[in-house]
């Protein structure tokens, strides 16, 4: 790519607390990349590049330009002038496009990759849950956010959704803060309730947490990090347990995300989502993961009352959640993102899981058409464009940021890709949606910018420390397995 320079607490109260605790790292400065990039704020011109702007307004521009200025996407056109003093990318041959957004991923388990291989459900729960998650340190943490948010730039994902079971206590939330900002990506932590220890002073622990939930939630309403919260949730629980802790979560506001509707999961509850519509618990700030199993007119509802859904096909394939629920929700109107879910198991960014629930969804049409005694349709009835909305603007409504990020729309924060288009796996560029969707891999994605901001440049990660990152993420993975396996 040429470049030129141009001029009383119980554990549910508790729990409230640990919700809130987690945006207090978010204010601190990331690290700059030592490695050359723009300016701070240095406008920066992508010119001439095959531009996917998932803006129906704007649509595909054959070749196009896109300014950026003060981390803020300012023009997308066939032809801009280049600001005095902007840094000038020179992009023919490139598939510019929005950032992917992951809607669910569990991000400190980038320190136990490929431990889940062979996994089932009960035994990444006997293995990596309980011998390995709720033993991290903070540093354990800090270390395995950084690694994971580069990976996930390294793939072309822009924005996480880090589902954190790890937050078990103020210090591991500002860990994962500290993780997070470190590896410069738009995120959404989900801090979970930590456990209280057996004999524990729960009065003391919950001062604690509330002094740092205040602390967090008046630091953080908007910025490249921001706060939800993550419940085991109705089909993991009791159902008046889990129902206490979602009232007092909606009472502050804060966005929850649960696991429901599968199958595998050991309490779960037939007709839940009608169940916490009757309890005014399904709205616009409730976040449903997996949801494979709900009875059709539970989509529905749920899209008449705002919920978002996350789908992670390809592990709801492998471990038997059922089949991805992201196009039923879809066609009932919800608002869907996919996800990787459990880096254990499966990693690569979003574009494998695309693939894979495509793959799905046209096997399980084929299979309908063809048991009626039709035949399978000419014209596959989803399509790439389709798939890779799921995992840009559909991605962004599905954490609620489409206001941010998810297309190159003039306004919005500048999360953008650029694919090359003239490589081995890539070579000739005749359907754009569909290389990047079904050819391209994360060696093709040449550029990543998140805010603004260079993260992957020239096909190689701008942390200077990212070598050290997973140098210390090897020794110290090591040493975790040995641990857990005494």
């Amino acid at each position: 790519m040429n470049q030129t320079e141009a001029s009383g607490p119980g554990r549910r109260a508790l729990f409230v607390a640990g919700v809130a605790a987690s945006a207090l790292a978010m204010s601190r400065p990331r690290e700059a990349a030592a490695q050359p990039q723009a300016a701070v704020w240095q406008p920066i011109l992508l010119r001439g590049a095959y531009i996917l702007s998932m803006d129906p307004a704007i649509g595909d521009l054959p070749q196009g330009d896109i300014l950026v200025q003060d981390g803020v996407i300012r023009a997308v056109a066939a032809s801009i002038p280049a600001p005095e003093g902007a840094l000038v990318i020179e992009a023919a041959g490139r598939i510019a496009l929005p950032g992917m957004v992951n809607g669910h991923i569990h991000l400190a388990q980038s320190m136990q990759r490929g431990l889940s291989t062979e996994h089932a459900f009960g035994g990444y729960f006997q293995t990596i849950v309980l011998r390995h998650s709720n033993r991290m340190r903070p540093a354990d943490v800090q270390l395995a956010d950084h690694a994971g948010g580069l990976e996930q730039i390294a793939a072309g994902v822009t924005t996480v959704m880090d589902w954190s079971r790890e937050t078990m206590s103020p210090d591991h939330a500002d860990a994962a803060l500290a993780g997070l900002d470190a590896a410069g990506i738009r995120a959404v932590l989900a801090y979970t309730a930590p456990p209280i220890p057996q004999g524990g002073d729960a009065a003391a622990i919950h001062g604690r947490m509330i002094a740092h939930a205040r602390s967090l939630l008046a630091a953080r309403a908007e910025g490249l990090v921001r706060i939800w919260t993550c419940l085991q949730g109705p089909d993991f629980t009791p159902l008046q347990p889990a129902l206490a802790d979602m009232r007092r979560l909606a009472e502050l506001g804060v966005p929850i995300a649960i696991h429901t509707g599968a199958s595998i999961y050991p309490n779960r509850k037939p007709g839940l989502l009608r169940l916490l519509d009757a309890q005014g618990l399904l709205n616009e700030r409730l976040q449903i993961v997996h949801a494979n199993g709900h009875e059709p007119d539970e989509y529905k509802l749920a899209a008449e009352r705002g919920v978002m859904l996350c789908s992670t096909p390809e592990v709801e394939m492998r471990m038997g959640h059922g089949h991805p629920a992201m196009f039923q929700a879809a066609a009932a109107g919800m608002r869907v993102s996919v996800g990787t879910d459990i880096p254990s198991m499966v990693g690569g960014g979003l574009l494998p899981q695309l693939r894979v629930a495509l793959a799905a969804e046209l096997h399980r049409i084929n299979l309908a058409a063809l048991a009626a005694g039709h035949g399978v349709p000419a014209t596959p009835p989803v399509t790439a464009r389709q798939m890779l909305e799921f995992a840009t603007i559909g991605g962004a409504r599905g954490l609620g940021l489409d206001r941010v990020t998810g297309s190159l729309t003039p306004g919005k924060r500048a999360d953008l890709l650029l694919v090359r288009a003239d490589q081995p796996l890539t070579a000739p560029r005749s359907d754009p949606a569909g290389l990047v969707l079904l050819q391209a891999s994360a060696g093709e994605i040449e550029t990543v910018l998140v805010d603004g901001r260079f993260r992957k440049r020239d096909g190689r990660l701008v942390d200077p420390g990212a070598e050290a990152v997973f140098t210390r993420l090897q020794a110290r993975a090591e040493e975790m397995a040995a641990a857990a396996s005494r």
